[in-house]
């Protein structure tokens, strides 16, 4: 019972030994001592103060009495009590002052059994507002906002200030930070009087700027925008505007109008295949890049653009019908959409070479091409003898073989080989030349009178 009587007997005694601190906006710590001045605040602007009390021993600290009275002073976040400060740590209090009518302020701010007079001087001040190019001051944090200005033009900010009070005032006003200007200024205002000033802002890069509007002790954040200028809207042009599968198509980029700024990026390539078959094809590329892009890059007053430096990109359509889609992108805005398609249509199979040949006891058709439908299988052959005459047709049917060959190796494409073999009784020389048809969904594809060798 002793011990405890003994600590509770100190714990005032260690509260009462604590030092206040007034704390800026960076952090440091400043002691305070009977007395702390805010200072000058305009009528009608609030000035917040956080004091701070450390504990620097080894036990806690109770908050027995925190308060503070005084005409437009509060505390802006109220404390619940009973409350402890840990050893090593600290309590934050936030008054704040709300300049009224001019005249000297004062409080008693108490933490336990320390006492400090809060003084304040409310100053007259000239009410501020924006006439044109810009927006606020925001209610909240009084910010100014020219909002976005193309990099290399200027927004004006027309400010007013008017004197409300019956007394003269002279105020002054200047600006910071990059990108903002103004001549610093003052200004004499008899009661009712008003004055007006220029605010520029001109960015020299697509960023955000920020910078501050002082008016004597008031403060007001400039915050604003670069735009870069817009790229005319580029002209996707090509050498094939109906390609079909199978094709290499030169793409040229041109832009309607010289470019106004230096720019770079890349023209994307997309594929969306037809819903019947609905696999991709990885054929479909930029020849010069092995993939689906390409860049480009533009100086001012360019109008014929490069692309991976030279003044064509050469890409190719694979072996699938289905859409092909244009994008631009890059590092500044383009003043309109230049996404271009084409369509891939359903075609007949193509062949792209064919050959006969006999064999001992066979003759055998070899055929290399493609199906960018996906459904070839139903064929025929008819045969020619030496004389001319017709034997035939002869019917085939290798759909499922097709389907299993195409499902292998999705996304590859429709190119195939294949070789169909005839079992020839007696003399296969005396057989000349074969007729073949080829079909698919779209039609039929026809190789005449090939010759066996």
């Amino acid at each position: 019972m002793l011990r405890v009587f003994l600590l509770a007997g100190l714990l005032p005694l260690a509260a009462s030994a604590q030092t206040i601190y007034s704390v800026d906006s960076g952090g440091a710590e400043t002691p305070v001592g009977s007395v702390y001045n805010v200072g000058s605040v305009a009528a009608g602007v609030s000035k917040s103060t956080v004091f701070r009390v450390r504990n620097p021993g080894n036990s806690a600290i109770p908050v027995t009495k925190l308060a503070l009275s005084g005409t437009n002073f509060t505390i802006t976040k109220p404390l619940s009590l009973p409350a402890n400060i840990a050893p090593g740590n600290f309590l934050d209090v936030d008054v704040e002052f709300l300049g009224g009518a001019p005249a000297q302020y004062s409080a008693n701010f108490q933490f336990n059994s320390i006492s400090v007079l809060v003084l304040a001087t409310s100053v007259p001040a000239a009410s501020l507002s924006l006439l044109s190019g810009c927006t606020g001051p925001d209610p909240a944090t009084s910010t100014i906002d020219f909002g976005r200005v193309q990099v290399g033009q200027t927004g004006t900010c027309t400010v007013s200030l008017l004197n409300g009070n019956s007394q003269a005032l002279t105020v002054a006003a200047s600006v910071s930070g990059l990108g903002f200007k103004m001549t610093a200024q003052s200004f004499a205002l008899p009661p009712s009087g008003s004055a007006s000033f220029n605010i520029t802002f001109t960015p020299g890069t697509g960023a955000q700027f920020s910078g501050v509007l002082t008016v004597d002790a008031r403060s007001f954040p400039l915050t604003g925008a670069g735009l870069n200028p817009a790229l005319p809207t580029p002209m996707l042009l090509f050498d094939n505007p109906a390609p079909q599968s199978g094709q290499q198509i030169t793409l040229k980029m041109r832009l309607p109008s010289a470019s106004p700024i230096a720019a770079s990026g890349s023209v994307n390539l997309a594929f969306q295949p037809d819903a019947v078959q609905n696999i991709g094809d990885t054929a479909v590329v930029f020849v010069a890049t092995g993939a689906r892009s390409v860049p480009y890059a533009i100086k001012p007053g360019d109008t014929q653009v490069l692309l991976d430096g030279q003044a064509g990109a050469v890409f190719q359509t694979g072996t699938t019908s289905g859409r092909l889609t244009f994008t631009v992108s890059g590092n500044v805005p383009i003043a309109s959409d230049p996404t271009t398609f084409l369509t891939l249509p359903a075609a007949a199979m193509a062949v792209e070479n064919a050959t006969a040949t006999r064999r001992a006891g066979s003759l055998d058709v070899q055929v290399s091409g493609f199906d960018n439908t996906y459904s070839a299988g139903s064929m025929s052959f008819t045969f020619y003898d030496l004389a001319g005459n017709r034997i035939g047709p002869v019917p085939a049917d290798f759909l499922s073989d097709f389907h299993a060959y195409f499902r292998s190796a999705p996304g590859t494409g429709s190119t195939f080989q294949m070789r169909v073999s005839f079992p020839v009784t007696g003399d296969s020389g005396q057989i000349s030349a074969v007729d073949v048809q080829l079909a698919n969904s779209v039609g039929t594809t026809s190789i005449i009178q090939l010759p066996f060798h």
